[in-house]
C-alpha cells in the first residue's frame, strides 16, 4: 500500500529489491506480558520472492494462514495462542506449508540465553 513506514523503520533494507532478497514469514509472538509472558515468533515460510509492488505470493500464504487461524481459533484468541494451543504440527498439517529443515531450531544453549519472560519472579 505504500504507507512508507517499512523504510522509516529499516532504511538500509528497502522491500522493493526483487532481485538482491527475499521474504521470510514469522508467526506466533506476542510482546504483552499482560496475561501470559512473551513469546517468540517461529519460521512459517523460510523463503518466498520479492515480486513488488503487489507481492503476490506472500499475499496468498498470509491469506492462508490467516483465513485458517479464524476458522479453528477461540473467541479472542490470538494467533500464537491458538498455534501453542493447537500445536505447530497440526499448525503446518492444516495450513499445507511443507515442513523444511529451516524450521529446526537447533541452537543448543538457546534456552538459557533467551530472554523468554519480561515478568519479574522470585
Amino acid at each position: 500500500m505504500y504507507c512508507g513506514n517499512c523504510f522509516t523503520v529499516c532504511p538500509a533494507m528497502p522491500l522493493a529489491d526483487a532481485q538482491g532478497d527475499g521474504v521470510a514469514i514469522y508467526a506466533g509472538g506476542k510482546v504483552s506480558n499482560a496475561r501470559k509472558p512473551p513469546m517468540f515468533s517461529r519460521l512459517v515460510v523460510p523463503y518466498l520472492p520479492n515480486n513488488p509492488p503487489r507481492w503476490p505470493e506472500v499475499v496468498d500464504v498470509i491469506k492462508k494462514i490467516v483465513k485458517i487461524y479464524a476458522s479453528h481459533a477461540r473467541k479472542y484468541e490470538r494467533m500464537g495462542e491458538w498455534i501453542e494451543r493447537v500445536g505447530w504440527e497440526t499448525f503446518f498439517r492444516l495450513t499445507a506449508i511443507p515442513f523444511t529443515e529451516q524450521h529446526i531450531d537447533d541452537f543448543t544453549y538457546a534456552r538459557e540465553t533467551f530472554r523468554t519472560t519480561t515478568q519479574f519472579k522470585w
